[in-house]
This record gives structure tokens, C-alpha cells and sequence, in this order.
């Protein structure tokens, strides 16, 4: 996520949103106007600041460097080392304004799972929700069999537009999966065995028909993931 602030940040000085010499926003405003945490904010910060790009004054805050190294728009990495980013998730706010969207799709579809599922539909999501679980994901950190699972919960409210929000959607949800999981992996060791059973909340709720729960459950599911990855809130 510093990657990300970094080239945001280098983006907005290029293009003359912070001119030489200016004064940039404290480490607290750009963690608020963002929405991360600081040590990400200061690990940014400290990047631009070895390249030269920013320069510090003791008791008065991080300015842009005059004589900054020119740098274009174009060779900005906004993500860096994430090549499989979608071209839509550029920034940090892309990837706030995507969960909130997340969020919304994907607690409307275990609602409606838990209204129309079959028998198939819950006997293919809790066989995917014993793979996410078990010792043959981890090495990969579950990823695909993540994908998998809330792909069959799109299928399992039987409606084709709901089914072709997720398809629409599948390429930017394994974004953040991979996201969150690359960095929970960094942070908490132990920490991946905690996001596997947070499935299995969702499961119950839609085996059981709880349209209400099961809804409640997945918007709490991913916004933990938004937590995790903006908040630092690894435990």
C-alpha cells in the first residue's frame, strides 16, 4: 500500500498538484485524506524523500524539492509490483471506491443465495469451504479456491444478472484477494488460518436460509479485508 500512496502521491507532484517548494500535507492529513494507516504514509513519504523528490525541515514538515528529478506521468508506478492489477484500480482511492462496491454486490449475493440456493449449491460451497480450509491452500495463500467459493455463491442465487456483476467484477475481487493476503501474509503468520474460517460464517447462514445473516456476515467478511489492508488491523 505504500507502493500505491507513493505513486499517488508522485503522480500529484508531477502533474503540479504539489509545486517546488510547497509544503506537503502532514503524515496524520494524508493518512486521513487516503484513509491508511501512517507507518504506510511514512514509509512513502521516506521513499520520496531518498529519491529526492521531497526534502525534510526539521519542526516543519516534508516540501517538494526544488529541481525534483523529472519524472513522467506515464512512468509513475501507481501499483507498483502488481502487475495484475485491472486497469480500472490505479490508486488508492480506486481501490476504497472498489471495495465499497464489493461490499455492497457481494452481501446483496449471499442474500439472495441464502434465499434460492439448491442442495448442489450448498453441497458445492461447503466442499469449496473444507478446501479453503484445509492444508492444501496455504501454500498459495487460497487464493483461487477464495475466488472460487464466492463465485459459487453468485451461482447460487440463480440470477443471471447478479452471476453477471460477479463475472464483471472477478478480475478486480482477485485483485484485493491477492491484496489482502500478500500483506496479511507479511504481517501475521498466523493470520491466513483466521481469514479461511471467516468463510465458514457465510456458508452457515446461507445452508441454514438466513438471508439477513448472510448478508451481515459477508459485508463483515470483506470489510475485516479493507481493515487489514488500509487500517494495518492484522489481528
Amino acid at each position: 500500500m505504500s507502493d500505491v500512496l507513493y505513486g499517488d502521491i508522485l503522480k500529484q507532484i508531477s502533474t503540479g498538484g504539489f509545486g517546488a517548494g510547497e509544503r506537503l500535507p502532514s503524515e496524520k492529513e494524508f493518512g486521513e485524506r487516503f484513509g491508511v494507516s501512517r507507518p504506510i504514509v511514512r514509509e512513502a513519504l521516506e521513499r520520496l524523500r531518498a529519491e529526492g523528490v521531497i526534502r525534510s525541515r526539521q519542526g516543519a514538515g516534508s516540501f517538494v524539492a526544488d529541481g525534483a528529478p523529472g519524472i513522467e506521468v506515464a512512468e509513475i508506478p501507481v501499483l507498483a509490483n502488481s502487475d495484475n492489477a485491472p486497469p480500472q484500480i490505479s490508486s488508492i482511492v480506486a481501490i476504497q471506491k472498489f471495495y465499497t462496491y464489493r461490499i455492497s454486490l457481494e452481501g446483496e449475493l449471499a442474500f439472495a443465495a441464502a434465499q434460492n440456493c439448491q442442495p448442489a449449491d450448498i453441497q458445492r460451497i461447503g466442499g469449496l469451504l473444507q478446501t479453503i480450509k484445509s492444508s492444501a491452500s496455504i501454500s498459495s495463500h487460497g487464493i483461487e479456491e477464495d475466488l472460487e467459493y464466492h463465485e459459487a455463491i453468485a451461482q447460487a442465487t440463480h440470477n443471471e444478472f447478479f452471476i453477471a456483476a460477479w463475472a464483471a467484477s472477478r478480475a478486480h475481487i482477485r485483485f484485493l484477494i491477492e491484496l489482502a493476503r500478500n500483506l496479511s501474509t507479511l504481517h501475521s503468520p498466523n493470520h491466513s488460518a483466521v481469514v479461511r474460517s471467516s468463510h465458514e460464517p457465510i456458508f452457515e447462514c446461507i445452508r441454514d436460509g438466513d438471508a439477513e445473516g448472510a448478508r451481515s456476515r459477508m459485508r463483515e467478511h470483506i470489510t475485516r479485508s479493507q481493515e487489514r489492508v488500509f487500517l494495518g488491523k492484522w489481528t
